[in-house]
């Protein structure tokens, strides 16, 4: 099931991701050290990898399948769960590239803070949701999609991912 396997492993690199970024946080905050070419690599992968690759393949291949095939509860867990917090990663994103702007023009204690509070509420965020989609989502997704839907998936997700 290559859907499922790419976007395990996936997760896996953005949650080591998180980790690094947290790191980043904790180096500004304690040593007032901060680099804004590595902050904008970081939110250069953010929105290639992470979003765009990842939870971009998840809604369009993955959570549009459960839409269509496996009703309310599914509608529930995505619309009001996953899709949310895709949302809310994205805007921490912009939060962070605007706060980061305003600090490289002006560097003041409170936006130091709006750059620490953004970062953390977004590795928070990523790494709960990394943990909701790989212990209920794919599960879910696993158990009751049919097989042969699922096998048409990973042809979806192997055209995204460039490997077809």
């Amino acid at each position: 099931m290559y859907i499922f396997e790419v976007l395990y492993k996936e997760h896996e690199n953005i949650h080591a991701f998180t980790d690094k970024l947290e790191q980043m946080a904790i180096n500004f905050m304690e040593k007032n050290e901060i680099s804004f070419e590595a902050y904008e690599e970081a939110i250069n992968f953010i929105k290639t990898y992470a979003d765009k690759r990842h939870h971009q393949k998840e809604e369009q291949v993955l959570f549009k399948a459960m839409l269509e095939n496996l009703g309310e509860m599914a509608n529930n867990l995505i619309n009001h769960g996953m899709i949310v917090e895709h949302n809310l990663a994205r805007l921490y994103v912009w939060e962070l590239e605007e706060a980061l702007k305003a600090y490289k023009q002006a560097p003041t204690t409170v936006l130091k803070l709006k750059i620490l509070t953004t970062i953390m509420s977004y590795v928070y965020l990523l790494r709960r949701h990394i943990h909701k989609e790989n212990n209920a989502v794919y599960p879910y997704a696993k158990k009751n999609l049919p097989k042969d839907l699922i096998e048409k998936l990973d042809l979806e997700a192997k055209k995204y991912d460039g490997v077809l």
